[in-house]
């Protein structure tokens, strides 16, 4: 892939490559942050998805995981 400017259109709208879309999908999240916006892909099966992340974890005690997520979050938000 290759990094493109993007402009949004006066109504709003945005162009995403096909090359992307091929790639990730036609469906995504937005998540606003105050300096950027992140977009995330809509898996085509969410639940089985998370169950198979939950099987994964299983092992893994609930306040690991907040750690986790909490240092995640925090480092994504820098």
């Amino acid at each position: 892939m290759v990094n493109q400017l993007i402009k949004i259109e006066k109504n709003g709208k945005i162009y995403i490559p096909s090359e992307i879309r091929e790639k990730l999908g036609k469906k995504f999240f937005i998540v606003p942050y105050p300096d950027k916006i992140v977009l995330y892909n809509v898996p085509d099966d969410p639940v089985g998805d998370l169950v198979k992340i939950g099987e994964k974890i299983k092992d893994i005690s609930l306040e690991k995981l907040k750690e986790d997520i909490n240092n995640k979050a925090y480092h994504d938000l820098r």
